[in-house]
């Protein structure tokens, strides 16, 4: 099977979830993907709960997978000219250190330039590689912080929210992945020019906070944050959990309304104007709460969706294994090397002519190490052996 990136090389040097992501993307649309891992402990990811019953953390199972995994202990001298084989073999490099430290060993953009021409560098760090803070530590819980993001994220009478699980370096490796295949497509129509791309954290979630971040210049004053939840700002419960339902259009409320049960809501032609009910959410609020509290989700989903109404019922993670939308669209996919394994969340976007596949499960710490050397590096065995029992590479035992 042809798949688009199929004939691109990238070393993943970065030790993050945002770096993590990028490259998981760039290899299920065919890139081969080689992690460096360090020899001693492995990628950071791998430490992080939740574990399975067979003790691997699930956050790495997930973003380490279609990957190969090389240990490599790169405060060793001879670290740097065993890269420097795969280097020259490969198209993009990712990393996540502090801005500088790629220099000290020997693997800055301008040096690898040197190795390969055409090379792509992404560096996917909290605040990005310029500025006073750029050498300041972060994580998703920093950046959704200084990005603007949780001061317009919860309630009013709560504290800021942060975002959950990691979505700003879910957000931050997504758009790296854009911006590697940008800097691909730029090498290709400009006499193979390589290029350092550098991605922020920060910068990534302050970019998508559109209006909020704009009409703070316009007005001098934050978005304010809703006191509660009410039909007309976010889910509300029913029978069997929450629901969202849309009534910005004059028909979402009149459909909905008769289905409530609420016809004079329905039928008053004062109601079908929005600034009419944002004027009066007090006079209907609570009797169409009342009406929805009634209804088990997916049947009000159901009804509202035979009228065209846009509505949500607000699914638990554990009803999205079994959710019949998904199934149909084959979402749900397991590793072909590990028929038997976990199910992974599927293909974020569809190509018909050069599709998204999941090849590999989580590669064990090292598992490759020799293969890649071997076939990439042109290492011997009797070679490889000596790196190893001396400590500078490590491998699956």
């Amino acid at each position: 099977m042809t798949q688009a990136l199929d004939d691109l090389r990238v070393l993943d040097l970065s030790d993050s979830a945002a770096g993590a992501w990028c490259t998981r993307l760039l290899a299920d649309f065919g890139a081969d993907v080689i992690t460096v891992e360090p020899r001693a402990n492995g990628h950071a990811l791998r430490a992080l709960a939740p574990f399975d019953d067979a003790g691997r953390s699930i956050p790495a199972l997930y973003m380490l997978a279609n990957k190969r995994s090389i240990a490599i202990d790169l405060d060793e001298p001879r670290a740097g000219s065993l890269l420097s084989r795969l280097l020259r073999r490969t198209d993009v490099v990712v990393e996540s250190f502090t801005p500088g430290r790629l220099a000290e060993l020997g693997l800055g953009f301008d040096m690898l330039a040197q190795r390969r021409a055409g090379m792509i560098l992404c560096s996917i760090t909290p605040h990005g590689q310029t500025g006073k803070r750029a050498a300041v530590p972060g994580n998703d819980l920093t950046a959704f912080a200084r990005s603007g993001w949780a001061s317009i994220n919860g309630r009013a009478n709560r504290e800021p929210l942060n975002g959950s699980a990691f979505q700003a370096s879910y957000q931050a490796g997504i758009a790296a992945y854009g911006a590697v295949v940008a800097a691909l497509l730029h090498r290709d129509t400009h006499d193979n020019e390589g290029q350092h791309i550098d991605v922020a954290l920060d910068d990534v979630l302050a970019s998508t906070c559109a209006p909020a971040i704009v009409r703070a210049q316009y007005t001098g004053e934050p978005l304010a944050r809703r006191e509660k939840s009410d039909i007309t700002a976010g889910p509300v419960p029913v029978a069997d959990g929450h629901f969202a339902l849309t009534i910005s259009r004059a028909h979402f409320w009149r459909d909905a309304m008769n289905l409530l049960g609420l016809e004079d809501l329905a039928e008053d032609e004062r109601w079908a104007a929005g600034w009419f009910r944002q004027q009066h959410q007090d006079e209907y609020m609570p009797r169409v709460e009342e009406q929805m509290a009634g209804w088990k989700k997916m049947e009000l989903f159901d009804e509202l969706a035979v009228r065209r109404v846009v509505a949500g019922p607000v699914l638990e993670m554990s009803e999205l294994r079994t959710n019949d939308h998904l199934a149909a669209r084959g979402f749900w996919a397991a590793a072909e090397n590990a028929p038997d394994g976990p199910a992974y969340a599927g293909a974020p976007a569809r190509l018909s002519a050069s599709p998204w596949q999941l090849a590999r499960r989580m590669p064990r710490h090292g598992e490759h190490t020799f293969s890649v050397f071997r076939e990439i590096g042109g290492i011997t065995e009797d070679h490889l052996l000596g790196l190893f029992e001396s400590g500078v590479i490590g491998t699956v035992e």
